[in-house]
């Protein structure tokens, strides 16, 4: 694919956008007839009373607010020849983002991979579980191509100008999958468009002089956070290109950003099934920052000359972190650990709470996330995913008076606070994500450039209430 810089108005209004292209990015064939005699008809105007059709419906089943625990399934796998390290997905998953250490980006259509269009081959089918049978509709791909500097052509001349292909170790999308942003070795980001001439670069953001590891979008989609090898994190006015802030306090390479979330998963028990919440709203004053040496600072972007709060790391845990992220509700803040163990720390005191420690020979935790009832979050170690309950108590947990001997109570001995997820096994999990119904989740298997093996595996999950 080309990669030509050519500007791009990222004001320019979504909806009209979103009325000439469809989803596959074709031309719409059913818009209203544009010609004067019947655009001005009575006839021609839509009934002022009809819903908007394209609004879509990201409200969560109650249930899965109440719920005991959760069903999470492996339906489909998106066949990948590489390590996959990076994973973005619009908000209503009907597009997912996969970029691999070979150079490209894949565009899968997910909700036609789940309704089984595809189907894996025996071969493929044999080294994944049972219920794994679908296979992943690949809709397009393209290249991420570190593209030369203007003041570095010169210098090129002499030698070869193919594009060096970069492995894609962070990837953001647009909400409406209008655009993306995709990270380059080089301290590059490339915006390129993904409904519309997929895969064209249309700029590129320079300030980074490590491989950029975190991208995410602001919640109103007019900035852009990104994180690097080079120890930085950087705001960027994605309307004009520049950088508009700096975050300085981390030590060692980015590894993880995110806001806080804005939600209340404790729900009367007297809802209705049609009283629905929403699930994905996040607080855009509040952002976690984490390094691969283990530091998790929280900014306020509302002062921009206050310093981050740090998060303390507990007595004998290794400086390694790979994942954080927050409780539904955002009260909490879980770590993942060299040592295979999940921190929690409360966000209102910082203080260390408790560590959930997995299995004997489980390997690092590198990848963890919560789910909306308020009790269970997922964490992935070398071994297996594991769904676990932080609510119950067992010889897991690990406390702040009981850390320096682990010494744990003897009643609890017998109880099991997680469940195994079946699908991955052997393989360092690079992300995973949970749409915002909490109906369907997506990992993938990737060490994103730092230690740990690759399965290569990339799973669509169904999620269902235990009640």
């Amino acid at each position: 694919m080309s990669s030509d810089e050519e500007d791009i108005d990222l004001n320019e209004d979504t909806a009209s956008q979103l009325e000439t292209i469809t989803d596959d990015g074709n031309d719409l064939m059913d818009i209203e007839d544009p010609l004067p005699s019947t655009q001005n008809s009575p006839a021609a105007s839509p009934p002022q009373n009809l819903p908007n059709t394209r609004q879509v419906d990201l409200s969560i089943n109650p249930q899965l607010l109440t719920c005991k625990s959760y069903d999470c399934v492996p339906l489909a796998a998106a066949v990948h020849p590489s390590p996959i390290s990076s994973l973005a997905a619009t908000p209503c998953f009907r597009w997912i983002l996969t970029g691999s250490e070979d150079g490209y980006i894949r565009k899968w259509d997910f909700f036609q991979s789940m309704n089984g269009k595809t189907s894996l081959t025996q071969a493929q089918r044999h080294h994944h579980v049972d219920s794994v049978t679908l296979a992943g509709v690949l809709s397009s791909w393209w290249e991420n191509e570190e593209t030369v500097k203007p003041n570095e052509t010169d210098e090129l001349l002499n030698t070869s100008t193919d594009p060096k292909l970069s492995a894609v170790y962070s990837l953001a999308i647009h909400s409406e999958a209008l655009w993306a942003v995709q990270g380059c070795e080089n301290g590059s980001i490339n915006l390129t468009t993904v409904r519309h001439d997929e895969g064209k670069t249309h700029h590129v953001f320079r300030n980074h002089t490590g491989p950029v590891s975190v991208l995410l979008i602001t919640p109103s989609e007019t900035e852009l956070i990104s994180g690097s090898w080079d120890k930085s994190v950087l705001e960027w006015d994605l309307n004009t290109g520049d950088v508009i802030r700096s975050y300085d306090g981390h030590s060692s390479q980015l590894s993880c950003a995110q806001f806080q979330p804005m939600y209340a998963p404790n729900v009367p028990e007297t809802m209705g099934e049609n009283d629905a919440q929403l699930w994905n709203q996040k607080n855009p004053n509040t952002l976690m920052t984490t390094s691969i040496d283990g530091q998790s600072l929280i900014w306020d972007r509302r002062e921009p000359a206050t310093a981050a709060r740090r998060l303390k790391v507990p007595d004998r845990t290794p400086p390694w972190c790979l994942s954080a992220c927050w409780s539904a509700d955002g009260s909490k803040i879980y770590m993942g650990r060299r040592n295979g163990t999940v921190d929690e720390y409360d966000f209102a005191s910082q203080k260390w709470v408790q560590s959930l420690r997995m299995p004997a020979n489980s390997g690092p935790v590198s990848y963890v996330t919560s789910m909306p009832n308020g009790k269970h979050i997922i964490c992935a170690s070398n071994d297996n995913i594991r769904l676990w309950n932080t609510k119950t108590e067992s010889s897991f947990t690990i406390h702040p008076e009981t850390e320096p001997g682990f010494a744990k109570p003897s009643k609890t001995a017998s109880v099991i606070p997680f469940s195994i997820l079946s699908g991955h096994h052997g393989g360092t999990i690079s992300h995973i994500s949970i749409d915002p119904t909490c109906k369907y989740m997506i990992t993938t298997s990737g060490n994103r450039g730092w230690d740990g093996t690759s399965t290569n595996a990339c799973l669509f999950y169904d999620i269902s209430a235990t009640l």
